[in-house]
């Protein structure tokens, strides 16, 4: 209320909750010398935190434990002192607790300044209707599931039901109250549907979990907590809070409140699967399984993850993302707004040491940065490029957009970034060393922060994938298409295409256009119902197969499989899958396997014709 509270030298706290050990502690902040909580039951039913207890401790706070007032004592219409009485703990009550009971003849006086009543809360019944039913703690009776009272159209909920609780429950009953208020207008049943308690996650897995102690919270030092209400918890330094951060067992991924359940219209949610491995038999696949960004620790003279600024695209982005770690705000480190950026392009692309390629994307995505640098900060700018590829539609008109922004553009690779100063304007700055190929000399530009624009390289697990669909890849690491120009989606096996960043870098338009290209084309296989295949493909002569599996083991196709017929192990050829390459009429021992067409009769019968042709 902004009314100045004055105190005692001594002050009594009546109650054990969080309400009386905070208001014990404010008190010793607010001046009083002397502060006593007065508790009813034994320190291991004290529903307070213990850590919050133990502080207020250390802070020197006395705690009378089995004591409850009696009386207040008065002199000259003040308080002067409260009569208490020792308690013992009965047998236990409906609560589980066990009840407190007063020791006759154990009463005894405290004499204090000022007495603050901390001993719970009640459901205030005047301005609620008389004929509502009341359990035996006070607390309104409800259904537990719709929360409506016994007086038709009234409901309730939070700490009116269910006595003192959180902020957490209040809103998830009113919720729910909500929700049986709509039922109840629209004439549904208030209870179908729903149940009493969502289900939980019952077991977090710990495979593979080293147990972590706890890090301790550094504490002000309890000399300087007296009158003043300086934050006591003072925090984790970073490395402590991400040491911390790494015990989490991810419990919270999904807490099975079934809130999903509820608002999906087509019940297409169900709690209940369980992982599984599915076979699905297709005509056609898609693979579009994108890029790895290219790791800058790779080249040390940049300083990557040496330098707290020096940061990549991708981390940039996650800066300017309003959910980011910085809500939006385009800051350093230390949380200062950066007066200089550099933005450096062709990282790990467009170099023979790494990747010789142009990653596409780069020159765009750091015009991005640079115009959001401009637009939300003072920032002055520098794009170091070899030369700036724009080819895209609105590109080329994007970028001259920048440059009138009054971006830096330095024509030159960067050498190197480094935080020796060796000037005065150097000091506490990176310094980006680079050849200005323009100017023909090399220079050095102080800034606060490094943008590095990484290449797009293939995903570590390509190699594995290209194996598994029986398709190419360059010496890059990217897929192989059959032909760029012709076929730029479809690979050497029928039916499987690809799309996006898995056979090249590529901006979004570009994928987009793949992909909806290898969409077309996958469909284009399911319309015809039947496909052509090549004439000339193996031949498993079965009289003479032994069933060897030479055929199975040399087939990059995995065409040949070795099956059992009528007891006899045989080659069997998918014709849809054979491309009629001949390496397993070449491995054959016994001769089984031949490419239709070319079996040595079919040979001589062609020659045989091309000579009595000549004769002619």
């Amino acid at each position: 209320l902004g009314q100045p509270v004055e105190l005692g030298s001594r002050v009594a706290v009546i109650g054990g909750g969080n309400t009386a050990i905070d208001a014990s502690r404010t008190d010793l902040r607010l001046g009083a010398e002397e502060v006593t909580i007065v508790y009813r039951r034994s320190r291991a039913e004290m529903p307070a935190i213990a850590s919050e207890v133990e502080e207020a401790e250390r802070e020197r706070i006395k705690i009378d434990f089995l004591a409850a007032p009696v009386r207040i004592l008065s002199k000259d219409d003040q308080l002067s002192a409260i009569e208490c009485i020792r308690m013992e703990l009965g047998e236990p009550d409906s609560s589980g607790r066990r009840r407190p009971t007063p020791i006759k003849g154990s009463e005894f006086t405290m004499n204090v300044d000022n007495a603050i009543i901390a001993i719970g809360q009640g459901v205030d019944k005047t301005m609620l209707p008389k004929e509502l039913n009341y359990t035996s703690w006070g607390m309104l009776e409800v259904d537990p599931v719709a929360l409506q009272t016994n007086v038709d159209g009234v409901f309730a909920g939070g700490d009116a039901v269910s006595g003192p609780a959180d902020v957490i429950a209040a809103v998830a009953a009113g919720k729910e109250a909500a929700i049986s208020i709509d039922r109840y207008l629209r004439g549904v049943g208030l209870t179908e549907g729903r149940q009493i308690t969502p289900k939980r996650v019952e077991k977090v897995s710990k495979e593979g979990v080293k147990p972590r102690a706890r890090a301790s919270m550094p504490l002000l030092e309890v000399s300087k907590r007296k009158g003043s209400f300086a934050e006591v918890e003072q925090g984790f330094d970073e490395k402590t809070a991400i040491e911390e951060a790494k015990r989490c067992l991810n419990c919270g991924v999904c807490s099975e409140c079934l809130e999903c359940v509820k608002v999906c219209e087509q019940e297409a949610i169900n709690h209940e699967m369980k992982e599984e491995f599915v076979e699905a038999e297709v005509g056609s696949m898609i693979l579009a399984t994108g890029y790895d960004q290219f790791d800058p620790s790779v080249i040390t003279q940049y300083g990557y993850k040496k330098y707290d600024n020096v940061l990549t695209g991708l981390e940039f982005e996650r800066i300017t993302c309003a959910g980011g770690p910085t809500w939006g705000r385009i800051q350093l480190k230390d949380g200062r707004e950066p007066e200089s950026v550099a933005i450096v392009h062709c990282v790990g692309s467009r170099d023979k040491n790494y990747h010789e390629y142009c990653s596409r994307v780069c020159c765009m995505y750091g015009l991005k940065y640079a115009e959001l640098i401009k637009e939300f900060t003072k920032a002055e700018v520098y794009e170091f490029y070899i030369d700036m590829r724009c080819f895209g539609e609105a590109f080329e008109e994007f970028y001259k957009h920048v440059s009138e922004m009054g971006v830096n553009f330095i024509r030159g690779k960067v050498a190197k970034i480094t935080d020796e100063a060796i000037s005065e304007e150097e000091k506490g700055k990176l310094v980006a060393v680079a050849e200005d190929t323009l100017l023909g000399r090399m220079i050095r530009v102080p800034v606060d922060m490094v943008i590095l624009c990484a290449a797009l390289q293939a995903r570590s697990d390509a190699a594995d994938v290209a194996r598994l669909f029986t398709i190419g890849q360059r010496a890059d690491g990217f897929f192989l298409e059959t032909h760029p120009k012709l076929a730029p989606v479809n690979t050497p096996t029928d039916g499987v295409f690809i799309a996006g960043c898995c056979e090249a870098p590529r901006d979004i338009p570009d994928t987009v256009a793949q992909a909806s290209a290898a969409a077309s084309k996958a469909l284009s296989l399911i319309s015809k119902g039947k496909v052509t295949t090549e004439a000339a493909i193996s031949h498993v002569d079965e009289t003479i197969c032994h069933g060897c599996g030479r055929c199975e083991e040399i087939c990059t196709f995995h065409a040949p499989t070795i099956i059992s017929k009528n007891g006899t192990l045989v080659s069997s050829v998918n014709e849809a899958l054979c491309k009629g390459c001949g390496a397993c009429a070449v491995v054959c021992p016994t001769g089984a396997i031949s490419i239709r067409h070319f079996n040595m009769q079919q040979i001589e019968s062609l020659i045989d014709g091309l000579l009595e042709m000549q004769h002619v």
